[in-house]
């Protein structure tokens, strides 16, 4: 049995659970005052032992499989008598790659998160071998696979995604949270019902998994720590292997806005090395057919956001305030893409199995292939005034 949490001013919900083969049973105490007599009580803030209880809780089914990786996996699931519908993520503890600290650190800093545009978790529990968390269900899918299916985006379009990503993450900067993980994949798409006589609405765009993230202290601005994230959105200063800090937010969410607008990445190239090399030097291309007709202001916003220089890379509130989102009257109507979706696939799959090699590439021997010796360790905030671009470019 798990002991209850006695504080009543939490904004989350408390949870009630059982296990029964493929059955959790739980109840919210908010719905039903009888319900308050069960035994155990979640909350995002601490891990639980959870163990049989009986009551009367009603059934919380696990129905489809959602997603999986190699450690985790995520289902649909539904409370039965209220058909409430939460995702449940459930690690496997037994594995080799899972690390119990580094998910006991994602609970600690998505527990704190309540925003339209950020994925809630309800609750984290462990019970056998298992930790699970119970989340938003999001009915539309990842961004990923929406582009996938895609073969145009208005840069209207693309703006509308931009600004709700923007948004979660100012929301979380200003919170000291670097998410370190904006990419497609991790973005959700909560579908808005179609409404007879009314005006189409935008789907809502959610930002999730936090598995990376981390929590600046007071007073700090960047801090050591080993590298992580998809390689085609990896910042110069973390292929670098530097102190990192809320820019590197801005730059995977740069890249993004490229894939969004152009339909194939900034920085991209069949060898791994080169690929990196090209994002650390900052390299890439608004002049190619595919951005002839894109707006100047979008390929401003691109370049503001793809910055070399942590110290020039624009902030999630300076970029929910530029021209393009003010002009998004004057943009034109969706347009196909230059590049078929295919070739999008085909590079991300490659950097999907990059994602093991990263770590790799920050050995000396590595570096000194890539020509990055010389330039590790000035890429920190604290370099800028002395950095000049001249010597990454060479």
């Amino acid at each position: 049995d798990c002991n209850p949490i006695a504080n009543s001013t939490l904004h989350t919900p408390p949870i009630f659970l059982r296990f029964e083969a493929q059955t959790v049973h739980f109840c919210f105490p908010t719905v039903s005052s009888q319900r308050q007599t069960v035994k155990g009580v979640l909350h995002p803030t601490v891990m639980y032992e959870i163990s049989f209880v009986d009551d009367d809780s009603e059934d919380f089914r696990i129905q489809d499989l959602l997603g999986e990786g190699s450690f985790a996996q995520v289902y649909k699931c539904v409370e039965t008598k209220s058909q409430t519908v939460f995702a449940l993520k459930e690690f496997d503890q037994k594995h080799k790659e899972f690390d119990e600290k580094t998910v006991e650190q994602e609970v600690l800093v998505w527990t704190d998160v309540v925003h339209e545009n950020i994925v809630r978790l309800y609750a984290s529990f462990a019970t056998g071998s298992y930790m699970y968390f119970v989340l938003e269900y999001v009915d539309g899918g990842s961004l990923y696979n929406h582009m996938m299916q895609r073969h145009k985006y208005s840069e209207k379009e693309a703006a509308n995604i931009l600004k709700q990503v923007l948004e979660a993450l100012h929301y979380l900067h200003k919170k000291r949270i670097v998410h370190r993980d904006v990419k497609p994949d991790n973005l959700l798409i909560k579908q808005v019902p179609d409404t007879a006589g009314k005006s189409k609405q935008h789907p809502t765009i959610k930002l999730c998994d936090f598995g990376f993230a981390f929590k600046l202290p007071p007073g700090v601005e960047v801090t050591c720590c080993p590298p992580r994230g998809a390689p085609m959105f990896l910042a110069p200063e973390t292929i670098l292997d530097n102190p990192i800090g809320r820019p590197v937010d801005m730059w995977s969410t740069g890249v993004l806005l490229y894939l969004l607008v152009a339909g194939y990445p900034p920085f991209w190239h069949d060898n791994s090395e080169k690929m990196l090399l090209a994002a650390v030097r900052g390299q890439f291309s608004l002049t190619t057919p595919t951005w002839n007709k894109i707006s100047k202001s979008c390929k401003d916003l691109v370049k503001c956001m793809l910055a070399v220089q942590t110290s020039q890379r624009i902030t999630a509130v300076e970029a929910l305030r530029h021209p393009w989102f003010f002009k998004l009257s004057e943009l034109d109507s969706p347009r196909p893409r230059r590049k078929h979706s295919s070739e999008l696939s085909k590079s991300c799959r490659l950097t999907e199995k990059l994602k093991c090699t990263i770590s790799e590439m920050h050995s000396s021997m590595k570096l000194h292939r890539l020509g990055l010796d010389p330039l590790k360790g000035k890429f920190s905030p604290l370099y800028h005034s002395a950095m000049n671009l001249s010597e990454v470019s060479r």
